[in-house]
């Protein structure tokens, strides 16, 4: 067996192919000696040799098979911990996905609730030619003021949402959540500048 190929088995591999080679050995060894005849000194010298041989290859079958089992049993035992390590990095996986679809449909939620402030102020607009009275000013007024404060908080949340995706690398919600939060903030220019000229609704 040349170096090369033997630094490519594992030692279960080693060990399996060391006896079957010894096991090939012993038999071919039996069958010769089986077949011999004793005739003459050097036959008995050959068939004893022979016999020394199948004896030594008898051994290293018995401490073959010894070594397989113990092999086998540290192949067992590396297999059982490959898969520990595959099952924990799999709950690793799941959570990790969990937590990711988590942070995405957060991002969704802070979406919709800027999209129904939007939808706020196109309500507040008064229809064309429709002249605002105190009363339609004061509820106005009172409405952005409502709308304004609920800002804040949204604004705070976008910005820890981008945070945790900046720490999760999740580069897509990153970016959404820097876009979301600059519309928050336009947002929320807007609705001071209405605060201040409520009458542009009119």
């Amino acid at each position: 067996m040349s170096n090369t190929k033997s630094k490519t088995l594992t030692p279960l591999a080693e060990t399996v192919l060391t006896l079957d080679e010894t096991f090939l050995e012993l038999i071919k060894l039996g069958s010769r000696i089986g077949g011999m005849e004793m005739r003459s000194d050097n036959d008995f010298e050959n068939i004893q040799q022979l016999m020394r041989r199948f004896a030594e290859c008898a051994k290293g079958v018995s401490e073959g098979v010894v070594a397989m089992s113990s092999a086998l049993n540290e192949a067992r035992a590396a297999a059982e911990s490959a898969a520990q390590v595959v099952a924990a990095k799999a709950e690793e996986l799941q959570l990790a996905q969990a937590e990711r679809a988590q942070k995405m449909e957060a991002f969704r939620i802070l979406g919709e609730k800027v999209q129904a402030l939007n939808a706020s102020l196109v309500d507040l607009k008064r229809p064309e030619g429709h002249v605002a009275t105190d009363q339609d000013r004061a509820k106005i007024s009172m409405r952005l003021s409502e709308l304004e404060l609920q800002l804040p908080t949204l604004i705070e949340e976008v910005q820890n949402l981008k945070t945790d995706a900046e720490k999760l690398k999740m580069t897509s919600l990153e970016l959404s959540t820097k876009s979301l939060k600059q519309s928050m903030v336009e947002l929320s220019k807007r609705l001071q500048s209405l605060q201040q000229s409520p009458q542009v609704l009119q």
